[in-house]
């Protein structure tokens, strides 16, 4: 369990003088956050994950303002998503931006590709799944930095070598049409799925690519408790498949389809907002996907202060509630899940894969997912 310090030296520390704007921040509001430019409560210090997290934050604050790094790009898939928990981010650390760009697929491997070749960077940190990260360690596109912060964070969360951490996951269950379909008839679990009188009803992104559908099903066949022979009965309840997740929601939001099996919790939270008829079923017993985005500090990256700060920063216990504020899974030991669900490690997860080995268990499981849905 990781274990956060309680503060002693509050009172013998005096306030930080902002660099950027030559003015001190004022103390917590009755929101709670605070900046860290300004006099630090032990409220603020017990949010930050205690006094040698605090002071890390500090040191790379103050050697990010000192060096004119007032911005951090973040590429990754889930970057639209995570606006909430950057605009916390700014507010704790005045003067300091964060700009996530959307990216997944080849898109995204292209661009840092051609920014590692060229040496022209834009972007500082990718937040990324396995697919996208594994095959860039080896290749020397990230900088090793191991966050203070991330001290006591599960196995499956980081690579062998401490390169790249997950703070936080997309956690994927059951969109349904609530026109369509009661919370009583909607499918409560893996089994119900395979339900005759919900064939042709689904959507979902292409499985047979990577993305959504294809990691939960990759997972599930990794996992093995539903059998060998899911996948096939599942690829025959006919599935209407399209370009991207977003797209495969929408089929459901407008009745085109009742159920997408496959869609992410913060997905749901924000269609449920715009006024969306739909409901969702986070399928807690037999089972469990979620989908860790580890973040890796990219080498040569214009405002690498800045980034360590964020990295940092994501892994206290404020920045995990941040992420579980807009439905995505914290990683860290303690931390809660978003509102509503049960903690990471209350879940029943699938089997994680070793890092290292998704590669190849990808396409293997690329090949039977093929077979089952082409």
């Amino acid at each position: 369990m990781h274990k956060r310090k309680k503060s002693l030296w509050l009172a013998a520390i005096p306030a930080i003088v902002l660099l950027a704007s030559g003015c001190a921040a004022s103390g917590p509001d009755a929101g709670g956050a605070s900046s860290i430019g300004g006099e630090l409560t032990s409220a603020d210090d017990e949010a930050l994950g205690g006094t040698d997290a605090v002071a890390e934050l500090t040191k790379l604050y103050d050697a990010a303002i000192a060096a004119g790094q007032t911005t951090v790009t973040v590429y990754g898939p889930g970057e639209i998503d995570k606006v909430p928990v950057y605009e916390k981010f700014a507010e704790r650390f005045p003067g300091i931006t964060v700009n996530g760009v959307f990216m997944v697929g080849p898109d995204y491997a292209a661009k840092l590709q051609g920014e590692v070749a060229s040496g022209n960077h834009v972007g500082d940190l990718v937040q990324s799944g396995d697919t996208s990260v594994v095959d860039q360690i080896p290749a020397g596109y990230f900088e090793k930095f191991d966050p203070v912060t991330a001290e006591g964070l599960g196995e499956d969360y980081k690579d062998s070598t401490d390169t790249v951490h997950a703070a936080s996951a997309t956690a994927f269950g059951y969109l349904y049409n609530t026109d369509a379909l009661s919370a009583e008839e909607a499918p409560a679990g893996w089994e119900d799925l395979l339900d005759p009188s919900l064939k042709g009803q689904f959507a979902s992104d292409t499985v047979t690519h990577f993305g959504g559908g294809f990691s939960t099903l990759a997972h599930l066949n990794w996992d093995g408790r539903l059998g060998d022979d899911y996948l096939d009965q599942l690829g025959a309840q006919d599935f209407r498949m399209e370009s991207n997740t977003a797209l495969a929601g929408t089929d459901v939001a407008t009745g085109q389809a009742a159920v997408e099996p496959f869609y992410p919790l913060s997905y749901y939270l924000r269609d449920k907002a715009n006024g969306a008829p739909v409901g969702f079923v986070f399928p807690t017993e037999g089972g469990v996907h979620i989908s860790p985005h580890y973040l890796g500090l990219v080498k040569g990256a214009p405002n690498p202060d800045a980034a360590k700060l964020l990295m940092t920063w994501l892994f206290t216990p404020e920045g995990q509630q941040a992420c579980a504020d807009i439905g995505y899974y914290p990683l860290m030991p303690g931390a809660p899940g978003p509102e509503g669900y049960p903690a990471e490690e209350e879940l029943d997860l699938f089997k994680p894969f070793p890092l290292e080995a998704v590669t190849d268990i990808s396409n293997d499981n690329l090949d039977k997912v093929g077979q089952a849905f082409g």
